[in-house]
């Protein structure tokens, strides 16, 4: 019996409107070796084990729960059952295209590399509002854009080696994780980050390749999106208590913390020598810049993208993003439990 060469790992957990599609994505690879699937649910109360366990009857995949609920929890199950070489990760809301396998297989092959990724793409059948989350998510204003080892795998172009991968569309070679541990079940959020820190600390390397796709939906309401930022505000909080700054993959995820550092200074700086009147100005004159900063940057997406609704939708989402940022690390900074 040939060896299997690739253990694919799905964590999923309320995806019950998603995962049919990831599952048969997984089961319609072009790649002409040995793999496995392996789905490990966390106890999702929406109907997607029961859908997932009428599927297993057509498809030939391991299903798994995980008690702990948390998706590093459920990775680290399937880790421990997959028998693959190489270890692949994708999410129960994304689906892959026919070649991703094959041509992960191709890159390991010509480039010395530990771990592969590619972009995270919109699905053309997303709602509006959920393309244009995606959309929003990378201007610079929001989260960086380029600069953020988060985003900008959606954003480039050309292949090269890179800090971060995230686990929506990464494989690694399963002896990364007799080195350096399985994924921190402690973080609800930022766990992808947290491992690709120490994978680069142990001397591994990440390798992106654009031909490496996953279609991935976004979140498909404001609330839901504005919650998930605020929780990786606070995944950031929690890996640079856990490994200092050095953690941090960009400072770029610390920019807002910056901003309200620099804020709260001028205000002590203020209130100590009796300046409470220039300090309500120049916070006037800063408020009027950040509006017409966003004013200006949710214009060039419109005309960028070719949508006027964007307009809209940007000058809604940009400040979302930020404020939910600020919450979710002052919230991280001040509890003793980020979680």
């Amino acid at each position: 019996m040939s060896e299997i060469e690739f253990s694919i790992v799905v964590a999923v957990r309320n995806e019950k409107e998603y995962i049919e599609k990831c599952i048969k994505s997984l089961f319609n690879q072009d790649f002409d070796g040995k793999y496995e699937v392996i789905v490990v649910d966390g106890m999702s109360d929406d109907g997607t084990y029961e859908l997932l366990q009428g599927l297993q009857r057509e498809y030939n995949f391991v299903l798994l729960r995980n008690p702990k609920i948390n998706a590093a929890a459920g990775r680290n199950i399937g880790i421990k059952h997959a028998k693959g070489k190489f270890i692949a990760f994708i999410d129960g809301d994304a689906y892959a295209y026919k070649d991703w396998l094959s041509n992960i297989k191709k890159i390991f092959e010509r480039v010395d590399t530990d771990g592969v990724g590619g972009p995270d793409l919109l699905p053309e059948d997303a709602s509006f509002k959920s393309k244009a989350i995606g959309l929003v998510m990378t201007s610079p204003l929001a989260r960086g854009g380029r600069f953020n080892p988060s985003t900008q795998h959606t954003m480039m172009e050309e292949e090269r080696f890179v800090d971060h991968i995230p686990t929506c569309n990464l494989c690694l070679r399963r002896e990364i994780f007799d080195k350096v541990g399985l994924f921190d079940e402690s973080f609800v959020k930022g766990q992808d980050l947290d491992l690709s820190y120490r994978i680069r600390k142990a001397g591994y390397k990440l390798f992106y390749s654009p031909s490496v796709k996953v279609v991935h939906y976004r979140k498909q309401d404001f609330r839901s999106f504005a919650r998930q930022i605020y929780k990786w505000a606070k995944a950031k909080v929690a890996i640079v208590k856990k490994h200092g700054l050095h953690g941090i993959t960009s400072h770029i995820y610390l920019w807002p913390v910056y901003g309200l550092i620099a804020l709260l200074l001028i205000l002590s700086v203020s209130l100590l020598f009796n300046l409470m009147q220039l300090f309500s100005l120049l916070l006037s004159l800063g408020l009027i810049l950040y509006l017409l900063v966003i004013l200006f940057e949710s214009a060039r997406i419109s005309k960028r993208y070719g949508d006027k609704k964007l307009f809209l939708y940007s000058l809604v989402l940009i400040p979302t993003i930020h404020v939910s940022y600020a919450c979710g690390v002052v919230v991280a900074l001040v509890r003793r439990s980020i979680w």
